[in-house]
């Protein structure tokens, strides 16, 4: 990230362990101070020192969330959309209101799908969900063992998509939108989404209003929606650089490299024009018996929607291992 934040024309100051010194040294000649690693309370002192001595009001963490102790009123904004009980609050009273969802065990499991009201989703481990319409159709669910932990959300029909965004002084850029739903064999994901230009609009302004309710003013987010035919439905904000699978397709279609466009944006750069003449699609499979939980995924490109859903289909019938590493990039071919 060091390297992005030179490429991308940030005057960039580190902070970094003694043994890192020499590795840093090209990149921030004079603009590095060193720390005990291993001293949290030193390392704080210093990025403290750092952002007061040179004025710096923007401050992330690696994973792209506001560092709280270094900046807390910009920090306030991005605690409220990673906790959704909280966000849920705000948006009650917008256009953009909150799916419903809560987690259950056992016997609260009726109590709260009666709370959320039928028809609801109801997922358990990693991917595996079941729709239940009817009162009927719990009674039988229930009936067959104790359950475990499980969410229960309501029901919304309609595409769901995430929007990448990087905001720099409250003004939000739309990195990508990409389609996600559940498939037979896990969890699968498309980018570009396939919409129509209305509906993608809608679904752009939605994730920016969102932000601008809660006040977010610097950083990446990952606002996922569901485009209801009653309008969008907020399933999750997230602040940070975003799960892995969606930023690669994104990178992969465009060329877009999430922390590399908000480090731009803070050098003054114009956003960068977004083809849309190439699609590549991800997989993340059911875990299996000792997997990690999802951690990989195969990864497809190609011209159209239907060639990469193909390319994933055949990837998944095939039993392909999935790797996790960068692919080289060929037409319609699988990673």
């Amino acid at each position: 990230m060091a390297r992005k934040a030179v490429r991308s024309g940030v005057d960039l100051r580190l902070v970094v362990a003694e043994d890192e010194r020499r590795s840093f040294e090209s990149l921030a000649a004079g603009r590095t101070d060193v720390v005990d690693a291993g001293d949290g309370d030193a390392v704080a002192r210093t990025v403290a020192s750092v952002v007061r001595n040179h004025r710096i009001t923007h401050v992330l963490t690696a994973d792209g969330f506001p560092a709280t102790q270094a900046v807390p009123d910009a920090a306030r904004a991005a605690h409220v959309l990673a906790e959704d009980r909280r966000l849920a609050e705000v948006l009650a009273t917008s256009r953009y209101p909150m799916i419903r969802r809560r987690t259950a065990t056992g016997a609260d499991i009726a109590e709260t799908v009666a709370r959320i009201g039928l028809p609801v989703v109801i997922r358990s481990g990693w991917c595996d969900e079941v729709v239940l319409r009817r009162g009927a159709e719990l009674a039988e669910w229930l009936g067959g063992g104790e359950p475990g932990p499980v969410e229960v959300e309501e029901f919304v029909v309609g595409p769901r998509v995430v929007i990448t965004t990087v905001t720099l002084d409250g003004m939000h850029r739309v990195v990508g939108v990409t389609a996600k739903w559940t498939t037979g064999g896990g969890v699968r994901y498309l980018h570009p989404a396939e919409l129509d230009e209305a509906l993608a609009c809608e679904a752009r302004a939605s994730a920016m209003a969102v932000l601008d309710l809660v006040g977010y003013e610097f950083g990446p987010a990952e606002t996922t929606l569901v485009l209801s035919d009653r309008g969008p439905r907020v399933v999750s904000v997230r602040p940070g650089f975003g799960t892995r699978t969606v930023t690669r397709l994104i990178e992969t279609v465009s060329g877009i490299d999430v922390q590399t466009e908000l480090l731009r944006a803070l050098a003054g750069a114009r956003a960068r024009p977004r083809s849309a003449s190439w699609y590549a699609g991800a997989e993340q499979p059911r875990p299996r018996a000792g997997d990690a939980g999802g951690a990989s995924y195969v990864v497809a490109e190609g011209p159209t929607p239907g060639t990469v859903e193909a390319l994933l289909d055949r990837a998944r019938h095939a039993g392909h291992a999935p790797d996790p590493r960068p692919a080289p990039r060929r037409p319609g071919g699988t990673g």
